[in-house]
C-alpha cells in the first residue's frame, strides 16, 4: 500500500482547522499508529494527549461531553478500583488498576474530534499502519522461519494473540471502507487483501470467528445477496490454505488441547465467581488463584487469564462490575445501529459506523475465547472504535452551519 494511494484523506487534513486544534488531531493520529507499533511509545503519546485535554477541559477551552456511555464506563471504573482495594493483593491490583485511566480516551476523542473528515483520516491512519504491520507479518511467514502453532507471526507486536486482534479490528474498518464508501474501492480491497492474509497466518481461531461474523453482518446490511458469495469464497479459500491453516481449522471439530483447557478455565472461573461473587478476587490476581480452583483434568497447572471477558472481569472484579460492563456494550451498540442507519445518504459516515458496528461485534464475540480486553493494545483501538458513533453525531463539516455542541451525546439525548 501506498502513501499516494490514501493522498485523497491524507492531503493536509486538518488544514481548515485552529493550529491548535490541529496538532492535538496530528497528536491523536500519531498515538493510533504507534499503537500497531510500540505499546510503549503509544501510551506515552497518550499520556500527554490526555494531560493537554485535562488541562484544556480545566481551562474551559473544551467541554466535558456528557455521553449515554458515561454512567456505565464510570460505574464499571469505580467497580474495578473497588475490586482492587479489597483484592488478595491489593498492592498488586491497585498497580494494575492504572489500566483503567484508557477509559478516558471517549470523552478526549468526543470532545477533541468533530468533524467526519477527521474521524475518516483516523481510521485511514490505523489501516496504512495495519498494511505495512501486515507485510511485515507476511516476511516473517514467508523468510523469518515462522509460522507453526508454537511460532506464529506477529508482525511488529510481541505477541500473536495481540497481532491477530489488532488486524481483526483494522481489517473490519477495511471491509466497511469497501462495502460502504462507494469510492477508491482499490486501496480498500489492497487492504483488506493484505490484512487478511495476514490474519489468516496468525492460527488465532478466535479473530477468525470475529471477522468472519462481522463481515457476514456487513454484507448483509449492505446487500443480504451478498451472503450468497460466502459459500463460494470459503470453497476457493479451502483450496489454497496452508496446511497448518487447514489443522487449525480442523480443531473447531476436534478441540485440541487449548481447546479443552479453556472449557476447563470457565468452570474455574465459574468456581471463582461463586466465592466472590460482588468483587471478585482482585485485578490481575486470577494467575495467582488459578491453581486452587484448576479443574483436575485441566492440561495447565497455570494460566495467566481464563481467556474469557465474561468470565475474567466476574471473576477478578464482581457480577456487579461485569453488569457494568456488558452495559457500555450495549450501550456501545445501540449507538454504532443507530449512526450507520442516521447516515444512509452519507457514504463516508456509513462507512465509519459500519466499521465501529462491525469492531464491536467482533471483539464481543473473540473475547468470549480470548481476555482481549485485558490487552492494553486492543484496549485502546478498541475505546476508540466504540467512540466513533459519537465522534459522527457530534461532527460537522468545516464551516457548516449548526455546529452541535459536544456537551449533548446525538446518538441518545437524555431529557
Amino acid at each position: 500500500m501506498s502513501v499516494a494511494a490514501s493522498s485523497w484523506a491524507l492531503a493536509r487534513p486538518w488544514s481548515d482547522e485552529p493550529r491548535r486544534e490541529a496538532r492535538f488531531l496530528y497528536g491523536i493520529a500519531f498515538w493510533l499508529a504507534l499503537i500497531q507499533v510500540s505499546i510503549a511509545a503509544s501510551q506515552i503519546v497518550l499520556a500527554v494527549l490526555l494531560c493537554i485535554w485535562a488541562y484544556r477541559v480545566a481551562r474551559g477551552e473544551l467541554s466535558f461531553p456528557r455521553l449515554s456511555m458515561n454512567k456505565p464506563l464510570a460505574l464499571y471504573a469505580l467497580l474495578s478500583f473497588a475490586a482492587a482495594l479489597v483484592s488478595f493483593d491489593p498492592a498488586m491490583s491497585l498497580h494494575a488498576s492504572r489500566k483503567l485511566l484508557l477509559l478516558m480516551v471517549p470523552l478526549m476523542l468526543v470532545s477533541s474530534v468533530r468533524h467526519t473528515r477527521s474521524v475518516e483520516t483516523l481510521v485511514l491512519v490505523l489501516i496504512l499502519v495495519a498494511d505495512i504491520g501486515a507485510l511485515v507479518g507476511l516476511w516473517q511467514y514467508f523468510f523469518g522461519e515462522l509460522g507453526g502453532i508454537d511460532h506464529r507471526i506477529h508482525g511488529f507486536m510481541g505477541h500473536y494473540m495481540t497481532y491477530s486482534g489488532l488486524l481483526m479490528s483494522v481489517g473490519i474498518f477495511a471491509i466497511a471502507g469497501l462495502m460502504f464508501r462507494g469510492s477508491h474501492r482499490a486501496f480498500f480491497l489492497g487492504s483488506v487483501t493484505v490484512i487478511g492474509l495476514a490474519l489468516v497466518l496468525t492460527l488465532t481461531r478466535s479473530a477468525w470467528i470475529g471477522i468472519i461474523v462481522a463481515t457476514l453482518t456487513l454484507a448483509f446490511l449492505r446487500d443480504r445477496r451478498l451472503l450468497l458469495l460466502a459459500p463460494i469464497l470459503a470453497l476457493a479459500a479451502i483450496t489454497v490454505l496452508p496446511r497448518g491453516v487447514e489443522q487449525r481449522l480442523g480443531s473447531f471439530l476436534t478441540p485440541d488441547t487449548s481447546g479443552m483447557d479453556r472449557i476447563y478455565m470457565l468452570e474455574s472461573g465459574m468456581q471463582m465467581v461463586a466465592n466472590h461473587p460482588w468483587l471478585g478476587v482482585g485485578l490481575n490476581m486470577v494467575e495467582d488463584v488459578y491453581p486452587i480452583y484448576r479443574m483436575p483434568e485441566a492440561p495447565l497447572r497455570k494460566n495467566p487469564h481464563l481467556h474469557n471477558n465474561i468470565a475474567q472481569i466476574a471473576a477478578e472484579r464482581g457480577l456487579p462490575c461485569l453488569l457494568a460492563w456488558l452495559s457500555l456494550i450495549v450501550v456501545t451498540f445501540a449507538a454504532s445501529a443507530r449512526a450507520f442507519e442516521r447516515a444512509r445518504h452519507d457514504p463516508r459516515e456509513r462507512a465509519l459506523a459500519a466499521g465501529a458496528l462491525g469492531v464491536m461485534l467482533a471483539s464481543f464475540l473473540a473475547g468470549q475465547f480470548e481476555y482481549n480486553f485485558g490487552d492494553s493494545e486492543f484496549q485502546m483501538l478498541f475505546l476508540f472504535a466504540m467512540t466513533v458513533p459519537w465522534m459522527l453525531g457530534t461532527s460537522s463539516e468545516p464551516n457548516a452551519p449548526n455546529v452541535p455542541n459536544v456537551n449533548d451525546d446525538p446518538t441518545d439525548r437524555e431529557s
